[in-house]
């Protein structure tokens, strides 16, 4: 787990301010998301849990100790060039402590000022890298013509793919050290000194996209595949220029299998939200994911959400398959597969559910 002396310079970089890519930086990277967000979460359902944010940071996977937590993305962003293997430019940015972080993005031709299009940020499932999972989607070819904004003059949309992190996660073996996002250290205050790293780091990636005047704020959205769904439904759930949001796969954000720290969900906007699962998934993963749409409608009347069950045949259907419930996912084969799949014939109902929950139509708290 992280030292003593690495908040210390972390804490030590938010007061003094630190230089990345030649430009002073303080925290937060964008005083207008830290104004508007709210406060922290509900109390921790277990008592051993006394952070207030659920777990503590992730810890750096034992697997690059002493290489800095960013060693894997490192090596994957620039010795083997992972963006450029989908015709990717790549962003990068250097964290208050010292990690380097990359990002992938994809800017369609016609991006222009004159004619701005949505950003959609996709978020990487964890184990394996991020950009190989982005032809998986189908989405790649659809940044050209997709219909995100309903104009026939402004198809397409900009697609943002930050990298993750090598770091303990809170999965059954081989997903327990893996690249991938820290969902379990749920602070997402802006004006705090301890804000999730990865938060920080989408945060950063979202502003330098938008600060080349391309994009069409009423239209940011967030997208992910399994752990990054579930960072990405947290992500929205808290930060208020975040539209809409559509996934696939995600655990429960909050209170997900093996969590030591599971919480109450907590939402500082009302960003509505699609969420796509296999009837047989991974862990158990449909069931525990139906649960925490159950919840998030019990305590917020108001927010729109979209949870869709899929069949074998991709066909919607009314429940999970409760032989698939088991947690081991050595007992669940045809959950482990159904997990590794896309629904790409669902990419449609997903960019229609964006498409139709614009900035301007979201609901007030």
């Amino acid at each position: 787990m992280r030292n003593v002396g690495l908040w210390g310079r972390r804490v030590a970089a938010l007061v003094c301010g630190v230089t990345v890519m030649g430009q002073a930086w303080a925290w937060p990277a964008d005083p207008t998301e830290a104004a508007r967000a709210a406060g922290g979460p509900g109390s921790t359902h277990a008592a051993q849990c006394n952070v207030p944010y659920g777990s503590a940071p992730a810890a750096i996977s034992t697997l690059t100790s002493g290489m800095g937590s960013a060693a894997l993305t490192g090596l994957a962003a620039t010795v083997l060039n992972q963006c450029g293997l989908i015709g990717a430019e790549t962003l990068t940015w250097t964290d208050p402590t010292g990690d380097k972080r990359a990002a992938c993005l994809i800017v369609p031709p016609q991006a222009s000022a004159a004619k701005p299009l949505p950003l959609l940020t996709f978020l990487q499932g964890s184990l394996f890298p991020a950009a190989p999972q982005v032809p998986l989607t189908g989405w790649q070819p659809q940044t050209r013509k997709a219909d995100l904004t309903g104009d026939p003059a402004r198809p397409g949309f900009i697609l943002l793919v930050p990298i993750g992190r090598n770091t303990h996660h809170r999965y059954p073996f081989p997903d327990e050290y893996a690249p991938g996002w820290d969902n379990w250290h749920r602070n997402l205050d802006r004006n705090s000194p301890f804000l999730n790293l990865d938060v920080a780091a989408i945060d950063q990636f979202i502003a330098m996209v938008k600060a080349r005047g391309i994009v069409d704020a009423n239209r940011q959205y967030m997208t992910g595949w399994s752990n990054g769904a579930a960072l990405a439904q947290l992500y929205a759930l808290n930060t208020p220029s975040v539209a809409a949001a559509s996934v696939y796969s995600s655990p429960d954000p909050f209170s997900d299998v093996q969590d030591p720290c599971a919480q109450k969900p907590f939402a500082t906007t009302l960003t509505p939200l699609m969420d796509v699962h296999n009837s047989c998934d991974i862990i158990g993963i449909c069931q525990t994911g139906s649960a925490f749409h159950k919840q998030l409608a019990r305590q917020f009347p108001k927010l729109q959400q979209r949870h869709v069950i899929l069949n074998a045949l991709k066909r919607e259907v009314s429940s999970c398959n409760a032989l698939c419930a088991s947690q081991n996912p050595v007992l669940n084969p045809v959950g482990n597969v159904n997990h590794l799949i896309w629904p790409t014939t669902w990419n449609k109902a997903m960019f229609d559910w964006l498409r139709d929950h614009p900035l301007s139509a979201k609901p007030r708290p």
